[in-house]
């Protein structure tokens, strides 16, 4: 809402069919100012011109205007004056801390939550069809935990027959949903939004980790496109594709950990990242309880692979297969980390950094999510009358549960803009 003010006129050169002839044309001048470092500001001599048409009076490039550099001439000797420091004093040089607007950090934040939740989608699908094409492709409880992952996850639809009853129909809705971005999200959905939130925050990204990400998401297409070409949904293809993605994926997680500098927006994006990874396995391993899977060979193999773990669970207990030394390396250990224990450890760790909190202090935030140093494996072991891991499974429960939680306070606290104000992050 504006009073309309008409614009000054000045005389132009116009080249017509007609020959030169100057004509008036209305005008504004833009000028530039500049901080000179000291709190201060100074106004350039100068600046652009922008000249309407003949027929406008409005100085827009886009109404067919158009702009020249404007020059002031000096009654006396050039100012060789600059604002360049050449050799500035390092006591004159503090450290400035980077500020965070509340979209950079919102895009941050969904950006390692994507990244996780592709991670996460590739590591089941991969362990799904293979499980379903090996020897272990007989076992009730491995498939039943499989089948409930799956649809929990959103690589099937709910409609699809289970693996147990129809192995080979539930395989194909798990291959043709791959790369699917429109109707379920499956692994090609979560690409698609890794790539959307990269593309939000790219002048945080250096050109190498954005070109790794364009490639993940234009690989995965076309391998998976040529693995469903004609109807043949071939098993082999889909996890060629997949092997192929979860490197990718380990190379965007490396870029994120080692070539990302430590604000608040990267407190942000690893925080997400531990957000979805403690819902996943906690709803995974919980699922494997309910089904048994935990209790039959193949599904106990199945669950430690999940937590990509295998080697370090066979190097610590070699051919065991009982429940507390799964515990112990799945659930306590904090130096495993793929284990709940590590990620709350470091999820609560990132909390309290964003909050600013002194050393040794919790904000009320990081206490959503359960504190593993109070974790035992005598507890989380124990049974009840009816032969249930009842503390472990409530303990699961809590974490999926602190994890939506946790979702819903950082949205409301850093990212919403309604209701009381809040803070700015880096502020």
């Amino acid at each position: 809402v504006q009073g309309y003010l008409p614009l000054a006129q000045m005389p132009t050169w116009k080249t017509t069919r007609g020959g030169d002839r100057i004509l008036p044309r209305s005008y504004l001048l833009r000028v530039f100012v500049l901080s000179d470092g000291r709190q201060g500001w100074r106004v350039l001599p100068g600046g652009l011109t922008r000249i309407a048409t003949s027929e406008l009076e409005i100085a827009s490039m886009q109404r067919g205007g158009s702009s020249a550099d404007t020059w002031v001439q000096t009654e006396g000797e050039v100012d060789t004056t600059s604002l360049l420091h050449h050799d500035h004093p390092s006591v004159d040089t503090r450290h400035r801390t980077r500020m965070v607007t509340s979209r950079a950090a919102e895009n941050l934040f969904w950006l390692g939550r994507y990244t996780e939740r592709t991670e996460n989608a590739t590591r089941l699908a991969r362990l799904t069809i293979d499980s379903l094409n090996g020897e272990d492709a007989s076992s009730q409880p491995l498939l039943q935990w499989l089948g409930d992952l799956a649809v929990a996850n959103a690589l099937v639809h709910p409609a699809v027959p289970s693996p147990a009853q129809a192995r080979r129909v539930f395989e194909r809705s798990l291959i043709a949903a791959l790369a699917d971005t429109d109707a379920a999200t499956s692994v090609g959905f979560n690409l698609r939004a890794l790539r959307q939130a990269a593309s939000a925050v790219r002048e945080r990204l250096s050109l190498e980790q954005w070109n790794l990400i364009e490639h993940a998401q234009r690989e995965f297409q076309r391998a998976t496109a040529a693995g469903t070409r004609g109807g043949d949904y071939a098993s082999l293809e889909a996890l060629r594709a997949l092997e192929t993605l979860s490197g990718l994926t380990a190379a965007m997680t490396g870029a994120q950990t080692d070539r990302m500098t430590r604000d608040d927006g990267w407190r942000l994006l690893s925080t997400g990242r531990h957000l979805e990874r403690l819902a996943f396995l906690a709803q995974a391993l919980g699922a494997a309880f309910d089904t048994g899977a935990v209790q039959d060979e193949a599904g106990f193999e199945a669950v430690v692979a999940l937590f990509d773990s295998t080697i370090t669970f066979h190097a610590q207990y070699q051919q065991r297969h009982d429940i507390p030394a799964l515990v112990d390396l799945l659930v306590i250990d904090r130096d495993n980390p793929r284990s709940l224990g590590w990620v709350a450890q470091t999820l609560r760790g990132r909390l309290a950094r964003l909050a600013g909190s002194g050393p040794g202090e919790m904000p009320p935030t990081a206490d959503l999510v359960p504190d593993p140093r109070q974790w035992t494996l005598e507890s989380l072991c124990q049974r009840d009358a009816e032969g249930r891991h009842a503390v472990l499974q409530q303990l699961l429960a809590d974490c999926v549960d602190a994890a939506y939680r946790l979702s819903d306070d950082l949205t409301a606290r850093y990212f919403a803009h309604s209701g009381d104000a809040r803070r700015s992050l880096g502020a």
